[in-house]
């Protein structure tokens, strides 16, 4: 799961209106390439790939030879994708938008879209929000003051689960609610607040549902900013915050949270980024990956209990992880620094930092990985550049089995070339020149100029490549190492010695 959170929130005051936007789409025609390469999300039902990007829902029901990317014009196409939940025909989709203020870029929820159908139709629900009047919630015998969520700025559903009848969604600023009707009506569920480990709908309290204080609540409350729901084969349903994990198993009338601080054997991080279950013969593992928060002792880490929660343990200590998916007793997680592979709790691990595609010559060349999910011994994941996937050998994942998905615009002719993205920021993007060749065997010789039109760079030197669109990545710098300045660069592209076609960047660091 991709996770970018603000540990701060600012809340304003706007007002909702929560209708039912009935939308209805005809599909659209499959594409041999996913819509982005910025892969946050990965839902596996069967044989359908749900690909949660930047740019819409993807869906692959053969293997990645074909990607459903667009739904129809009011569908979740196009908008950038936090959450998927399936549940056998039903498809839910939470999404987001971003809004620039002052120099600074809020994230904005964006509400929901669902399907019943297996896709055939969609309706659209807005952000969950309150208005000012819901000041208060009631929970068993009492009613708690309650922070009214009135905007939908940092107010993310960063999550989805289908449990007992509801569909829970954990928002940043909204906190964990719930529903029965695919978003039209929402419930806001209560859960502890900082200073308590446990809660009964059957006891009294008088403390305030609030992720901040403010005019209305005086508390502010980390457990009150939700990041992740997990339900755990229906039968128990997790909630991670930034204050650690909470557990029900009664749907919500009592509640058990579990922090760094409350505990002999705790999780590394209150944190939590991500939950997640591993059956094996016998053991039944809870997996959460669990981030430093605001304790000096708190470690980045995958964090694992086989009792429930009562005990964990730590793995991959000093790695930012975003998820994790299982083949047996083989782990994956996601992280910023790679994707990691375990088959013996952490003691010996297999890191993943690029992955290349000997069959298309394409490559991801960012470390980060954000998500990750299994089909028997095929696992998929997801980065900042491109969708892979690869079969597990049960020693390692076969290399020659890797397949890399990634978006470009094909060229088909040789005489046409471009560079993208561009503009170019070198320490946030991978670059590359986009080209085609059109025989097997043709040298390839490519450099960089400044704007006087001297080289710079010379990304290939009569290099080998064969049919078909080609990528050549250039990192920003010259021949020499140093990072180039701001301003227009050319490129040109020659194949086999003939007469070289051009581009332009720009770089804007």
């Amino acid at each position: 799961m991709k996770m970018r959170c603000f540990i701060c929130i600012t809340f304003l005051v706007a007002n909702a209106n929560a209708q039912l936007l009935k939308e209805t789409y005809k599909l659209g025609g499959s594409s041999s390439l996913p819509s982005s390469n910025s892969v946050s999300q990965i839902v596996i039902e069967g044989s359908k790939v749900f690909l949660g990007t930047d740019k819409g829902l993807n869906l692959t029901t053969d293997g990645g030879k074909t990607f459903q990317t667009n739904f129809g014009q009011n569908s979740p196409t196009g908008i950038s994708v936090n959450a998927v939940a399936v549940k056998g025909d039903t498809i839910v989709v939470a999404v987001s938008t971003t809004l620039d203020q002052s120099g600074t870029t809020y994230p904005v929820g964006k509400g929901l879209y669902a399907s019943t159908d297996n896709g055939a139709t969609w309706t659209s629900q807005p952000q969950s929000l309150d208005s000012l009047r819901d000041s208060t919630v009631v929970f068993g015998i009492d009613t708690l003051k309650a922070l009214p969520v009135t905007t939908a700025v940092n107010n993310i559903s960063y999550d989805l689960a289908f449990h007992k009848g509801f569909l829970y969604t954990s928002n940043f600023a909204g906190g964990l609610r719930r529903s029965t009707d695919l978003g039209k009506t929402w419930e806001r569920v209560v859960i502890p607040p900082d200073y308590l480990d446990f809660i009964s709908a059957d006891s009294s309290y008088t403390f305030q549902l609030s992720p901040v204080s403010g005019n209305i609540t005086s508390e502010s409350n980390l457990n009150h900013r939700v990041f992740s729901v997990f339900s755990d084969g229906d039968s128990v349903l997790y909630v991670g915050t930034a204050d650690g994990i909470n557990k029900s198993t009664d749907n919500g009338h009592t509640w058990y949270k579990f922090d760094h601080q409350n505990q002999a054997n705790p999780i590394s991080g209150n944190f939590v980024v991500s939950i997640n279950s591993q059956g094996l013969s016998g053991v039944h593992h809870i997996w959460a990956a669990t981030v430093n928060a605001e304790a000096s002792d708190e470690v980045p880490a995958l964090s694992y209990s086989a009792d429930g929660g009562l005990d964990w343990k730590q793995i991959l200590s000093g790695h930012f992880f975003h998820g994790m998916a299982f083949y047996g007793d083989i782990v994956y997680g996601v992280s910023d620094d790679g994707l990691f592979r375990t088959s013996d709790y952490g003691h010996s691990s297999q890191v993943i930092t690029n992955v290349y595609d000997s069959r298309t010559g394409q490559s991801t060349l960012s470390p980060a990985f954000y998500a990750a999910a299994t089909s028997g011994d095929t696992l998929w994941a997801g980065s900042s550049d491109g969708t892979v996937n690869g079969v597990d050998d049960g020693v390692e994942i076969d290399p020659a089995s890797w397949q890399v998905f990634r978006a470009f615009v094909p060229v088909a002719a040789t005489h046409t070339t471009y560079f993208y993205p561009n503009p170019f920021s070198p320490h946030l993007d991978v670059g590359r020149i986009h080209y085609s060749v059109n025989k097997s065997q043709s040298t390839v010789t490519i450099r960089v100029y400044d704007f006087a039109m001297h080289v710079i760079s010379t990304v290939l030197q009569n290099a080998t490549r064969t049919t078909g669109e080609q990528d050549e990545p250039w990192n920003g710098t010259d021949d020499g190492g140093k990072n180039v300045d701001n301003g227009v660069y050319f490129y040109s592209v020659a194949l086999d010695g003939g007469n070289p076609i051009w581009g332009k960047i720009l770089v804007v660091r």
